[in-house]
């Protein structure tokens, strides 16, 4: 959808809670999480300024904050040794941000009451 869509509306319990544009809607997103497939490796990799976890022996995933970018991140696992085959998003960023425009609205809701 990210890739068809220019605009984007966001209804919740009947009501247009956001309608904005594609671009300015993922400008929310404070930190997103990237899925990295590695080569298989001598020495697991030191990971610094970065959330990390191993989800298995050879899948790395990485939270990446708006502002750092992945280059630094790159350059960390390449000095390292580390042949990294793929990366991706590890979910949608649009139903990420769903999720968290509709509970932050659910939250908001429930303090009013």
């Amino acid at each position: 959808a990210e890739m068809l869509c220019r605009n984007i509306g966001i209804i919740q319990s009947g009501e247009l809670i956001e309608n904005t544009s594609m671009k300015h809607l993922l400008a929310k997103l404070q930190f997103e999480t990237f899925i990295f497939d590695l080569a298989p490796y001598t020495q697991a990799p030191v990971i610094e300024g970065y959330q990390s976890v191993f989800e298995d022996e050879l899948t790395l995933a990485v939270e990446v904050e708006r502002n750092q970018g992945v280059n630094h991140l790159f350059e960390q696992l390449s000095q390292q040794g580390i042949k990294v085959l793929s990366m991706r998003n590890k979910s949608n960023r649009l139903e990420e941000l769903f999720l968290k425009i509709t509970e932050d609205t659910y939250q908001r809701e429930d303090q009013h009451v």
